[in-house]
């Protein structure tokens, strides 16, 4: 993992060379073109001595501008239908003597009057989902399927497992829009939905511009704990930053890492920070809020209970139903 402000950099740094890149070229092929057609390079002559003797001409006498300025616009026209024509009859391009930019709307620069070219917001775009650690596994939410989920009815929800799961789709889509929304704790079994519907959201949100981070609690606990304990070197300021500061933070599979007090306390912070900052946080686990109560600390759970929407995903596990047939 990379600080986001460093790849941010090496994006600027692409476009300086993509700068320097076009102005050689520009360079080269007039070269070329003027050295294979000298007529050519008369043509521009004259065309810039014209305009110099026509900025001297209104200097020295400006009560004469207009009748000057008229003289010229007459001769330049002139000038320029010969450079024309001449470039059409030798098949060369209008335009060979221009710089030809990747993108004509900012020039190679990111920007068009102090707003982001949507060539730079594709590019931080593309960085975010290499940054995200979840570009082979994203999904649209027009591929969520509610056919997977019965009309059994959940007693302690009050409503069947269609209706739930088409209300937990419903607050996904709100949380995508609202940045003052709760975080999100999906739990329930294995096969319900919880990771599929976790993408959906991490794409809504990377198409939007957000940067996104995805661990695994495995691998987010194995990291922690490799560069505290001493087994990596450095990048321990850099994990923490990355984790705090992404718009979106996800841990899925929460309560399958091997944890401690020591990780424990620095899953807290991660929390407790995050939400400080108003950053959204999306937990994914196969635990029972039993379970989650029973594995983690009081003071955990109790930041769980209070920061985050819980939501449960009831029915029969959808891997299962595929190798099966059931709800195609």
């Amino acid at each position: 993992m990379i600080y986001e402000s460093e790849a941010l950099q090496n994006i600027f740094n692409e476009y300086e060379e993509d700068r320097t890149r076009a102005r050689v070229m520009r360079d080269k092929r007039v070269k070329e073109i003027t050295e294979k057609y000298p007529h050519l390079l008369e043509i521009q002559k004259r065309i810039t001595e014209l305009g110099i003797e026509n900025f001297k001409n209104i200097l020295d006498e400006p009560q004469k501008s207009e009748s000057y300025n008229e003289k010229f616009k007459k001769e330049l026209s002139k000038l320029e239908k010969e450079k024309e024509e001449f470039l059409l009859e030798n098949g060369i391009e209008k335009d060979f003597d221009e710089v030809k930019y990747k993108c004509e709307k900012c020039l190679d620069t990111g920007y068009i009057d102090n707003e982001k070219c949507p060539c730079l917001v594709q590019k931080i775009i593309d960085l975010h989902y290499e940054m995200s650690n979840m570009k082979n596994i994203l999904h649209d939410f027009s591929e969520f399927s509610f056919d997977y989920y019965g009309d059994k009815k959940i007693e302690k929800l009050g409503m069947t497992e269609k209706e739930n799961i088409k209300d937990i789709y419903n607050k996904a889509l709100e949380f995508c829009k609202n940045d003052a929304s709760k975080n999100l704790l999906f739990y329930g079994g294995c096969g319900l939905g919880k990771t599929f519907l976790s993408s959906c959201i991490a794409k809504k949100m990377l198409d939007s511009g957000k940067s996104v981070i995805y661990q695994t609690a495995t691998s987010l606990f194995s990291d922690y704990e490799d560069y505290k304990f001493g087994r990596k070197e450095g990048g321990y300021e850099e994990l923490y930053d990355i984790l705090t500061s992404a718009d979106l933070l996800i841990i899925d599979d929460l309560g399958t890492e091997v944890s401690n007090p020591v990780s424990m306390q620095f899953f807290f912070d991660i929390i407790n920070k995050r939400t400080m900052l108003s950053k959204k946080i999306i937990i994914s686990t196969n635990l029972t809020m039993d379970g989650i109560l029973k594995k983690y600390t009081d003071r955990l759970f109790s930041r769980l209970y209070e920061s985050f929407e819980i939501l449960h995903f009831v029915g029969e596990d959808i891997r299962i139903q595929k190798l099966t047939g059931e709800g195609e």
